[in-house]
């Protein structure tokens, strides 16, 4: 599997009992000089239908807690701004 650098957008479509859903998958990789870039994905069109998935790399898990810790609150700033945008 490849690394993602930057943002990276996947979407599709799935259907249950005769009712369709779509779907946009973004992944933001490239570590915490891009988390910036959380506004792009977590914006006021797009909050009140979101999922954030926190994946962690372990193979340095020294790291992991401070990791978590970051992306929380990265997550929970951009969160709050497109609330307060609504």
């Amino acid at each position: 599997m490849d690394s993602t650098t930057a943002l990276d957008f996947k979407y599709g479509k799935k259907t249950k009992d005769d009712k369709q859903t779509k779907f946009n998958i973004y992944e933001l990789g490239g570590g915490r000089t891009l988390s910036n870039m959380l506004s792009a994905i977590l914006n006021e069109r797009s909050i009140q239908n979101s999922t954030v998935c926190i994946v962690v790399d372990l193979s340095k898990p020294a790291n992991s807690v401070d990791s978590v810790l970051f992306w929380l609150n990265a997550v929970r700033e951009s969160s709050q701004i497109a609330l307060q945008n609504l």
